[in-house]
């Protein structure tokens, strides 16, 4: 796993990745605005932003994040002020630890955190892949529908033709009436 954590200083930094140690984690730290602004997040699991920052108080820089990194991000608030910033990025998807908390209160929320990401990529990759599915079926009714007006099948003559063409063929279904659809119409 990796963190990525901006902050303020360094002390703050260099105390957020003790309470990390356990995790066996790699840790980087940053605590220049500017540089953390141009990070490569792409390759952090999770990013822990400490507010507030040097040169704001971070809400812009987590909405930022979450359009440039899939990872999870989680925002140390005070806690008078946890609830508003909560309410202020929720359409990000952070978590909110309210400060000061505990070594075990931030190990918890940094697996949490893992599991709502892994989740979500299982749920992107589902997402994906019914995508495709719906592509596909889209594509195939079309090709049956050629073969419905060309060559006067019925449907599941259109249905059988492809699936025959697609096994003798060893090809897929797609590929099967993407070349009828290609000799039909112009895809």
């Amino acid at each position: 796993m990796k963190i990525f954590i901006n902050a303020k200083t360094q002390a703050i930094c260099d105390s957020v990745s003790a309470a990390l140690n356990e995790l066996d984690a790699q840790v980087h730290c940053c605590y220049d605005d500017e540089t953390a602004d141009t990070a490569d997040l792409s390759e952090y699991d999770i990013i822990i932003v400490s507010t507030p920052l040097r040169s704001e108080f971070g809400l812009n820089y987590i909405a930022g994040v979450t359009k440039r990194t899939s990872a999870c991000i989680i925002c140390l608030a005070k806690t008078e002020l946890a609830e508003d910033v909560q309410n202020r990025i929720k359409f990000t998807g952070a978590y909110v630890l309210p400060r000061p908390f505990t070594k075990g209160a931030l190990i918890q929320t940094v697996k949490m955190a893992m599991l709502a990401r892994d989740n979500m990529q299982r749920l992107r990759s589902e997402n994906t892949e019914l995508s495709r599915r719906l592509d596909d079926t889209k594509i195939i009714n079309r090709a049956k529908c050629c073969l419905i007006q060309y060559l006067n099948f019925t449907e599941e003559q259109a249905q059988q033709h492809i699936h025959r063409l697609a096994m003798d063929s060893r090809r897929t279904k797609r590929e099967i009436a993407e070349d009828i659809l290609h000799t039909y119409t112009s895809l």
